[in-house]
């Protein structure tokens, strides 16, 4: 009986001086682990920022360009004819060509007309977004049911947007806009010039992706 005691309590004993010589070893490791954890994550959030901070920096860019782009006066040239500055591609598609005169409704011929500009587009710009923006004249909507000009505006834009999702372009590509009469290419003093700022624009823009999904991110690990 005192052997078996003997053998327990030596047997406990090795247990506990286990446990003791083991315990602060498991402890650091573990500590050790979660540091580098933290250096990795650190690192990531790091990184995470940086490219976001250059995508909103692109994205500001581009809208900047967009901003010079509308405020400089551009020659009238024939329906069809792109032009470019600084990552922008855009064309202007005349009212006529699109729509009777105070509708919404695009017509067969204007149908032709943007199956064209597709066309350019997917040859030309493919991963670009599209921004499609109606424009009108100064003068006021007397009879029709849009309450003014901007809202024709919008309604054109719109129109546009789903005949060019109807022939295959991905709508989270596209943008549609109207900006009325406040937008325009010549003054509105002659009904020549007033004709040449009845249009749609149609705007092929280099954008960084969303950031929803990096700016989350970067929030969560933050």
């Amino acid at each position: 009986m005192r052997v078996a005691r003997s053998v327990v309590l030596i047997g406990g004993l090795l247990t506990v001086l286990l446990m003791v010589g083991c315990g602060p070893g498991a402890k650091d490791q573990q500590i050790q682990a979660l540091q580098e954890q933290n250096s990795r994550l650190r690192a990531e959030n790091a990184d995470l920022r940086s490219r976001l901070a250059q995508a909103l920096a692109e994205r500001d860019q581009a809208r900047a360009a967009l901003a010079q782009l509308q405020r400089q006066p551009v020659a009238p040239q024939a329906t069809g004819r792109w032009h470019e500055f600084e990552g922008i591609a855009w064309t202007d598609i005349a009212e006529n060509i699109l729509f009777d005169s105070g509708k919404a409704n695009v017509k067969p011929q204007g149908l032709a007309e943007l199956q064209s500009v597709l066309n350019e587009l997917k040859q030309n710009w493919p991963d670009r977004q599209v921004w499609i923006v109606g424009h009108t004249d100064s003068d006021p909507i007397k009879h029709s049911k849009w309450a003014d000009n901007l809202e024709l505006s919008v309604e054109r834009g719109a129109a546009v947007f789903r005949q060019l999702q109807k022939m295959g372009i991905d709508p989270t590509r596209m943008v549609a806009a109207g900006q009325g009469e406040w937008a325009p290419k010549v003054p509105n003093t002659t009904a020549a010039n007033k004709q040449l700022n009845r249009r749609v624009q149609i705007i092929a823009v280099r954008v960084p992706p969303p950031q929803t999904g990096i700016q989350s991110a970067a929030e969560e690990r933050g």
